[in-house]
């Protein structure tokens, strides 16, 4: 299998149609080509198998679209050092929330999440996908018992300010609302977070099934 062979694969599963909606959705400058995500995860599974150098042909590249970054992203194996290279050479060009969200996922091959989030921490100050990219990492890894005293530490050092970093932000303050209550409130109230990413963050409570009415009620005090 060659790039070319992956190319003419995704020009043969192209939906126009669906690459007008996705374009809407996922806000990237990239171009899109509208390869429902079924056949592109299936795409990606053959890639893994028959073409290992793959990630490094697509570095090679200046011009990709955003079907290709996705394709490296699911590219990540079961090796730390070659996920963690992948990753660093990768995030620069997610391109779209949809890459953070889908490609910074099921890293059960990190067993020191903090080791590995002190590697990453430079992506706070990274453009709004890599910051968004941080902040997914956390999501990912800290929002559990052993592992969620990194989330409250690290959480309030994310700079805020930028959409989607600050969607995500909210979105993580949530969860662990609702798996770790009290610590959740106690995030809430923290002053390092603006009103916009607390009340988004309370707004996405309230409209969980998985919080109490009283829960939600307590919550609506807190908005500011």
């Amino acid at each position: 299998m060659t790039y070319d062979d992956v190319k003419a694969e995704l020009a043969a599963l192209r939906d126009e149609k669906y690459a007008e909606f996705s374009r809407g959705i996922a806000n990237t400058e990239l171009p899109v080509l509208g390869v429902r995500t079924p056949a592109l995860r299936a795409l990606a599974k053959k890639i893994k198998r028959e073409y290992p150098a793959f990630a490094d042909d697509f570095f090679s590249r200046s011009g990709y679209s955003f079907e290709e970054v996705m394709l490296c992203g699911w590219q990540l194996g079961k090796n730390y050092g070659e996920n963690v290279r992948l990753l660093t050479r990768l995030i620069p060009r997610f391109a779209s929330w949809a890459h953070t969200d889908q490609i910074i996922t099921k890293f059960g091959w990190v067993k020191d999440p903090e080791a590995f989030l002190s590697a990453f921490s430079y992506l706070k100050s990274g453009g709004e996908y890599e910051t968004r990219a941080y902040v997914m990492m956390l999501f990912e890894l800290c929002v559990n018992e052993k592992y969620l005293h990194i989330a409250v530490r690290e959480l309030p050092t994310v700079p805020l300010g930028r959409y989607y970093v600050d969607m995500a932000a909210a979105w993580l303050i949530c969860e662990i609302v609702v798996k770790f209550y009290d610590v959740g409130v106690s995030l809430l109230r923290d002053g390092r977070f603006t009103p916009w990413v607390v009340n988004k963050a309370i707004s996405k409570c309230r409209d969980s099934y998985r919080l109490t009415a009283e829960q939600k009620a307590e919550l609506k005090t807190l908005k500011r």
